[in-house]
């Protein structure tokens, strides 16, 4: 019988990685994730092109930080708890191998996104993990035996021990006022790694194709990228480094966007 128990709110990465550890580390624990659409670890399957960027190969920690400017402090503490090796290692540890390319980033070395995904539901399966879909968390409710009510939408709330929030990120803060009426504070949301939605949906038929070498550019602007793209049914998506150039006369444009292909 399980003592306590742990609700997981969003069904990424974070989600599962913590959900799987979680259970792993305390047999006795009852764990189960809430994602609120049809899928999990949706965003996995096509991180990478597909293929999927697990960590990358830097296991200096200091170094690894400053990569991240306005957040590396607190992901410094945190790569004491659990850095880059420690995650070549927990994959390693559960038969996957990782590669590294010219760039630094790692991946499986069956270059497909379903090997990581893969291999997080069959732990979440091992350790006895409940996963819901299509069950969205509305509000948390701290309680006077110091458990917390989950709202669900159309559903029935559930009572758990312990929540961990791995929602993922939104483009505007009235999103997390769900939380902040649990009393945390929340930065405001600016732009980090994002996709290009197109209004005028010109790539709709080459969605899921990835490109190994494209060269992308805002018209009118100095910001170019150069490397691996993935065309989606929403617009452009991949891995992206922002650079200033000059950009040349494009294969195919939007009113805004430049590609060329080489």
């Amino acid at each position: 019988m399980n003592d306590k128990s742990l609700i997981v709110i969003g069904g990424g990465a974070a989600g599962f990685f913590g959900a799987v550890n979680a259970a792993r580390l305390n047999p006795n624990l009852s764990v189960t994730i809430l994602e609120k659409s049809r899928e999990v670890l949706s965003k996995v399957r096509v991180s990478g092109g597909g293929r999927c960027n697990v960590t990358h190969h830097c296991f200096d920690n200091e170094v690894l930080a400053k990569a991240y400017p306005r957040g590396g402090n607190e992901l410094r503490w945190a790569f004491e708890q659990f850095d880059a090796q420690d995650t070549v290692d927990w994959f390693t540890g559960r038969g996957i191998q990782l590669k590294t390319e010219e760039d630094g980033r790692m991946f499986p070395v069956s270059d497909d996104s379903a090997t990581i995904i893969n291999c997080l539901k069959d732990e979440a399966k091992k350790h006895g993990v409940t996963i819901r879909t299509k069950t969205k968390a509305e509000s948390i409710t701290p309680k006077e035996d110091r458990t917390f009510e989950i709202e669900l939408r159309k559903s029935t709330p559930l009572v758990a021990d312990f929540v961990l929030v791995a929602s993922g990120g939104y483009n505007r803060s009235s999103a997390y006022q769900w939380l902040q009426e649990l009393g945390h504070f929340i930065q405001n949301p600016v732009p980090s790694l994002f996709t290009f939605n197109f209004r005028e949906k010109i790539f709709s038929e080459l969605a899921g194709i990835s490109i190994p070498k494209a060269l992308v550019a805002i018209k009118d602007s100095p910001l170019e990228y150069t490397g691996p793209l993935l065309i989606t049914h929403w617009g452009l998506s991949g891995p992206a480094v922002l650079k200033t150039s000059s950009w040349p006369p494009a294969f195919c444009t939007t009113k805004n966007t430049a590609l060329i292909f080489r």
